[in-house]
């Protein structure tokens, strides 16, 4: 049964199916570094309409975006401005947590008060992702304007402090390009 099992998660790797640098064969979640995947740019995530699925999820009633210098912005079927994304990369590339880069996006409304932070498709292990968002770790900045944001210290995560540090600065990345 283990060897099937262990074949079962050796074609899962070869075929691309599991996302993850660690493969669980361990039993403890420990990184295996015999399946290490290179990271791929993920496909973008959209909706029908081709809004990105992370800015959908801030502004239900998005009905079209504009890249703008900085951000992009967000607008509704009325064309009435919702609010804004920045994402973090480029400026976060290299930044990297346990398994690889966590890039986010940060939603801002009108006033450029920050409403959300998102991390993006990454290869982190999930299991250090769900920590973090259930200590509430990426509601760190919501309500915040750019520039106290730039100045908040936030605290790691305990059991998922590369993954937490990695996001920290990733957010100060994006931030600073405003």
């Amino acid at each position: 049964m283990k060897k099937i099992i262990t074949m079962a998660l050796v074609a899962l790797f070869t075929a691309g199916g599991l996302s993850a640098q660690h493969c669980g064969h361990h039993g403890n979640g420990q990184h295996c570094g015999r399946h290490q995947q290179t990271q791929q740019a993920a496909a973008p995530r959209v909706n029908a309409d081709g809004i990105a699925l992370e800015i959908a999820a801030v502004f239900p009633t998005v009905k079209s975006v504009k890249k703008a210098e900085k951000w992009t912005e967000v607008y509704d079927g009325n064309k009435n401005l919702l609010g804004y994304a920045v994402y973090s990369k480029p400026a976060s590339d290299g930044i990297k947590g346990y398994a690889g880069e966590t890039p986010v996006m940060i939603a801002l409304d009108t006033k450029k008060v920050i409403l959300g932070v998102q991390l993006l498709p990454n290869v982190e292990s999930p299991g250090y992702v769900q920590r973090v968002q259930q200590a509430g770790f990426f509601n760190s900045w919501n309500g915040l304007s750019i520039k106290k944001a730039k100045k908040k210290q936030v605290d790691t995560v305990s059991g998922a402090t590369f993954t937490s540090r990695a996001v920290i600065q990733s957010v100060q990345a994006a931030l600073n390009t405003l």
